[in-house]
């Protein structure tokens, strides 16, 4: 269980930055969009904000359709919405994480598109994916002159 605390701990460290992010953020800015043909704002923070949940179906072995299905009915429109759900299905993922025995982090499940980890696995993919999306953000609102005045590590 160690080792889940060590990765729920850069998962927080994430989701406060997030957080910190948001803080700075007006409704106006969720609609930027710094490079053209890519996400706002507001869709990448709404994308991150689901991550921890999303991807807990995903490796809990949600199909495509049902994963399209997710993302149409669960999307983030303001920035109170998407802070809400970053902490939220982050305490959604931790409460589950929580119940499983060694026996079951080492179970290996099967993405849609093939990916197969094992619990544990998945946990750091969520991890990686989360700190991969923040960079994004990050960067988009530099460019956009809107350099995030937070820590990015604790």
């Amino acid at each position: 269980m160690m080792m889940i605390q060590s990765v729920f701990k850069h998962i927080d460290t994430a989701v406060a930055s997030l957080v910190d992010i948001c803080d700075q953020l007006n409704e106006d800015d969720l609609h930027l969009v710094p490079i053209e043909g890519k996400r706002s704002v507001g869709e990448l923070l709404s994308h991150l904000a689901l991550i921890c949940l999303a991807d807990l179906y995903i490796s809990e072995g949600a199909s495509e359709e049902e994963m399209a299905q997710f993302y149409e009915k669960n999307g983030l429109y303001s920035v109170d919405q998407i802070k809400h759900a970053l902490i939220t299905n982050r305490n959604f993922l931790y409460r589950r994480y929580m119940q499983f025995t060694t026996e079951e982090l080492l179970h290996v499940t099967t993405s849609y598109w093939g990916a197969s980890y094992s619990r544990l696995e998945w946990l750091l993919e969520m991890m990686g994916h989360m700190y991969h999306h923040r960079g994004q953000l990050y960067s988009m609102l530099t460019l956009m002159g809107r350099e995030p005045k937070t820590p990015m590590f604790a």
